[in-house]
């Protein structure tokens, strides 16, 4: 139960964040007007994806995952700023 918290906790704040900023990433301008409503949302994504954690079925599954999902968030996002987006 702790691992599956755990990984909730500190894997979710990042991929969040990732989740977060690849819309903004991809509108005009970077995003700017949509800024403080990205980061109103920013906190409820976080806490849905710490409640989702708890759906797995072990805390390693948990871990790896979120693992996963954070490395796919994060090269989208440098993929993004590669290719000049």
């Amino acid at each position: 139960m702790m691992a599956r918290c755990l990984a909730g906790t500190l894997l979710g704040l990042p991929l969040a964040a990732a989740l977060i900023a690849l819309p903004l990433r991809l509108l005009p301008q970077g995003g700017a007007a949509l800024l403080i409503p990205a980061l109103i949302l920013f906190f409820p994504l976080w806490i849905a994806l710490m409640a989702g954690s708890y759906m797995f079925r072990s805390g390693a599954r948990a871990w790896i995952v979120l693992g996963i999902a954070n490395a796919a968030a994060f090269l989208t996002l440098w993929a993004t700023r590669s290719a000049g987006f």
